[in-house]
């Protein structure tokens, strides 16, 4: 999968920043578990795209993306037929 390096550089400055926070609130010994931190699911939210970025998914389902591109080239050419 070749995914835009800019697109991955900029996604891994926001995971750098949660990660960041993250390990403050562990490091605090405020929270049992690292889960219970506020900034846990962000920052895991972010490792996890950035895996698909980097990997790619693990499963590929083409039906969301068919569905809004036909459905945008439905509108397309109603509105040709407009003229």
């Amino acid at each position: 999968m070749a995914v835009d390096d800019h697109a991955i550089n900029s996604l891994r400055v926001w995971f750098d920043i949660a990660y960041e926070d993250l390990k403050k609130e562990w490091k605090s010994n405020e929270y049992e578990k690292l889960p219970d931190c506020p900034s846990f699911k962000t920052a895991y939210t972010y490792r996890e795209a950035l895996n698909v970025l980097i990997k790619g998914p693990k499963y590929v389902d083409e039906t969301q993306l068919k569905r809004m591109i036909e459905e945008e080239l439905e509108i397309e050419e109603h509105w040709v037929n407009q003229k």
